[in-house]
């Protein structure tokens, strides 16, 4: 505490000794500065006053007017103050530039500029304008015959005699500066050493009181804003002692709701406030650490009163389960009360978005294969039936009797496939098929896959082509089920596209990813059903994918072996401008 307040005093007298050194240093050079520029324009008035310029003007003309003018001139040098710094030019009326040989100083005439004066006077003004931001000061002259402007008498000085000064005075203001700045500290430190000193007293005191002893007071030594403060902090300690016993309930009764509840616990008091909200309730409500909302703020949607619950008997609670957003919460709410008679209410919450999510799923999961087994199964037992009613007639027609067995085989295989798939899903779920990987040449694959198709595509007089595009390198993963994929997604291909359609299967290797690319131009998928079109028994259209013998699982079993192999699948599609699906797998380092 004592560095801090001698900072700030320090502080506040170095910047008070700055701010007085840097304004007078100001005035004293910008007055300095002025004074002689209003010098140099006085005495060069003075000068070339206008009986003198006309004399000037009346040499013009002359064989040597030029020298003449010069001479006239020259007799003012003492009066002009030139030397060294001060010099005189006559420059030529004209372009503005000097008269050879005519200056006083060769070096500076034949780097001399032409300025803001030369101009004026070039215009048939007297040019004395001095700015403090110029490193010289100027005066320009016209001297005017018949033709016009002939000649300038030019005076230039390189304010070096001024900036001298000017120097000199800036070292004197830094030394005053610092001069006054070291004042300043001494002032400031003895200034804090008579704050602090009862100050310290006070914080030593206040440290035993933070660790506990009430038992002693401080000394009220002084009637000023000190002694006040003093005695308001014994007053302080007087009731933080009597307010500690309370504090202690409030603890105790908190620490026994976190020690019993594993979920989310908040505990709000009779006005809505949270009183007190543990990480785990933070996290299943999305609350940021500083972030306190009220009870009507969180549940007066869910039209939850806080009044009604603060009614309820000690062992009545109140079960809602509330949407945020994705997630769905579970939320017991029971009143508390304590000594005061006040209390509060209590909520537990519970997050069941999974649990709900699995349960949902879980059913429709039930209730599609129990749909899909029933359908075949109907199938069947119909067409047994049939059968058996046949066999009984004398007159049996041996060509039904096939025609309505190769009806129930057909329905056996549909129902083995579905058991197959989902015998695979189970597998793939539970990681119980190892999925033995080796280096596998996905070109090679996939041309074998389309060759193998090509019956099929003939058939329906479709158009299918494989094009590598580049080299691909070996993947590491399993033969068997990348056949697997890649045959399910160039048959839906082949299934969805018109006759005479075209199918397009390409490889690329890039960023260290093989790409199996498969593009129709068939029906195409409708946006809203991409997004699911990876799920289970998930059909875009559910008749006529059960009547192209199709179990809804394809797909789903397409991602899981994809994933398996660290990869992804994508589809992107329109209606009735085609499909196309991704398949990357990533080639392995070295």
């Amino acid at each position: 505490m004592f560095k801090s307040i001698s900072l700030k005093i320090g502080s506040m007298f170095v910047l008070l000794t700055i701010s007085v050194i840097i304004l007078i240093g100001t005035f004293m050079t910008d007055t300095t500065d002025r004074y002689y520029h209003d010098e140099f324009r006085k005495i060069n008035s003075t000068v070339f006053n206008s009986d003198y310029v006309d004399s000037l003007c009346m040499l013009i003309g002359n064989e040597n007017s030029v020298n003449d003018i010069y001479s006239s001139a020259s007799a003012y040098f003492g009066q002009l103050g030139i030397d060294s710094f001060r010099n005189f030019f006559i420059l030529d009326g004209k372009s503005g530039k000097p008269i050879t040989g005519l200056a006083s100083n060769e070096e500076m005439s034949n780097s001399l500029e032409i300025s803001p004066n030369i101009i004026t006077a070039m215009n048939g003004a007297v040019g004395d304008e001095i700015k403090s931001e110029y490193s010289y000061m100027d005066y320009a002259v016209p001297l005017v015959s018949e033709n016009g402007i002939e000649y300038i008498a030019y005076v230039k000085d390189t304010k070096e005699e001024s900036n001298t000064i000017l120097r000199n005075i800036f070292t004197i203001i830094i030394q005053a500066l610092l001069l006054g700045i070291v004042i300043s500290l001494i002032f400031a430190i003895l200034l804090s050493v008579t704050i602090i000193s009862p100050i310290k007293s006070l914080t030593q005191k206040s440290k035993q009181m933070a660790s506990g002893d009430f038992s002693s007071t401080i000394d009220v030594n002084s009637p000023d804003e000190i002694g006040q403060l003093t005695e308001t902090f014994n007053y302080m300690a007087n009731e933080l002692k009597q307010t500690l016993s309370a504090i202690q309930s409030e603890k105790d009764k908190v620490e026994t709701i976190v020690q019993y509840m594993t979920d989310g616990v908040m505990a709000f008091g009779v006005n809505g406030e949270i009183i007190h909200i543990n990480p785990a309730a933070k996290k299943i409500l999305e609350l940021k650490d500083d972030e306190m909302p009220s009870f009507d703020q969180l549940f007066s949607s869910y039209e939850i009163n806080m009044g009604q619950i603060l009614y309820f008997r000690h062992f009545e609670t109140l079960e809602r389960v509330i949407d945020r957003g994705e997630r769905e919460i579970s939320v017991y709410f029971a009143p508390f009360k304590t000594e005061d008679k006040t209390g509060g209410v209590v909520v537990v919450l519970r997050d069941i978005t999974e649990r709900e999510k699995l349960d949902k799923t879980r059913k429709e999961f039930v209730a599609n294969v129990s749909h899909e087994l029933r359908t075949p199964l109907t199938t069947v037992k119909s067409y047994t039936e049939t059968l058996q009613e046949m066999i009984a007639d004398e007159n049996v027609d041996v060509e039904t009797i096939g025609g309505f067995l190769g009806v129930i085989n057909s329905e056996a295989d549909r129902m083995t496939r579905l058991v197959r798939d989902l015998l695979l899903l189970s597998s793939l779920d539970h990681s119980i098929n190892d999925m033995l990987k080796s280096e596998l040449d996905v070109a090679s694959l996939t041309k074998g896959i389309v060759e193998k198709l090509q019956h099929s595509a003939k058939e329906k007089n479709q158009t299918l082509t494989y094009e590598p595009t580049n080299t691909i390198p070996f993947v590491y993963g399993n033969s068997d089920r990348l056949e697997q994929v890649i045959t399910n997604i160039i048959t839906n291909a082949l299934k969805y596209t018109p006759d005479g359609g075209n199918i397009l299967v390409s490889t690329m290797h890039m960023f260290n990813t093989v790409t199996i690319k498969v593009k129709d131009n068939g029906i195409g998928i409708p946006q809203k059903d991409i997004e699911h079109i990876f799920e289970r028994f998930y059909r875009v259209d559910k008749a006529r994918s059960r009547q192209m013998g199709g179990t809804g699982l394809g797909l789903a079993i397409a991602k899981e072996i994809i994933e398996a192999h660290d990869g992804s699948i994508s589809i992107k599609s329109k209606p009735g401008q085609g499909t196309t699906v991704m398949i990357k797998i990533p080639v392995p380092k070295g």
